[in-house]
């Protein structure tokens, strides 16, 4: 079993800004109608892929308190550390860039820092989505808590499909899997489940107009 936990704040208010970003690769890959509540304070939808058993995840947490969505998962679906993969934004990267890794110091990122505290190991692996820095010093919450512009959103959508394949990938092939996937995009060369995307649509690429807000099936 593979988990895969896209990183946001739950509720409308912070659906379309820049921390969510995790979210968008989810919403993308699943319809808003298909999540449930797990046993813990998480989203769930089940993603098989190639007939190995995954499934993705949306806590529902604020950001710093991620790690207790982690281990819900962990023991719902009797998933280890190294069977997580962590989508998540991060300010030192560009807008659109990807940066997968096995292991790792959380970076600065909250989130990230939950999850490695509360499953006591920075043996998580995790793919950062680039949501580049404010032109000015200081702001820094006030940027990740505020949308896209419009020159930035078409990156966004396309690393939003690029990020999609890898979950694939790893969800069929563990992080292996992932890793030769980011190496052929990290090339240029670009795997057929994300080939032609260049024209994705907001809805398509989970970036739509009526966006989730995290709280859909939760009845």
């Amino acid at each position: 079993m593979k988990a895969v936990i896209g990183l946001g704040n739950p509720g409308l208010s912070y659906a379309r800004t820049r921390h969510n970003v995790g979210w968008f690769v989810l919403d993308s890959l699943i319809p808003l109608d298909r999540w449930v509540r797990g046993d813990g304070p998480f989203l769930f939808s089940g993603f098989p892929v190639d007939g190995s058993e995954c499934i993705l995840v949306k806590p529902l947490t604020f950001m710093n308190l991620s790690g207790e969505a982690a281990v819900g998962v962990c023991r719902q679906f009797a998933v280890g550390p190294a069977d997580l993969l962590v989508l998540l934004d991060d300010v030192n990267l560009p807008a659109g860039d990807l940066r997968l890794r096995r292991s790792g110091s959380a970076g600065g990122h909250n989130g990230m820092a939950s999850i490695g505290e509360a499953l006591r190991t920075q043996d998580v692996p995790r793919l950062r989505i680039g949501i580049g820095r404010p032109s000015e010093l200081g702001g820094l919450v006030d940027y990740v808590l505020s949308p896209f512009t419009e020159e930035e959103e078409p990156v966004v959508r396309q690393a939003v499909v690029e990020a999609g394949g890898i979950v694939r990938a790893f969800c069929s092939g563990g992080f292996e899997g992932a890793a030769e996937l980011y190496s052929r995009w990290k090339a240029g060369s670009r795997s057929d489940s994300v080939a032609g995307s260049e024209k994705t649509d907001k809805r398509a690429a989970g970036m739509s107009e009526e966006p989730s807000d995290g709280l859909a099936n939760t009845e």
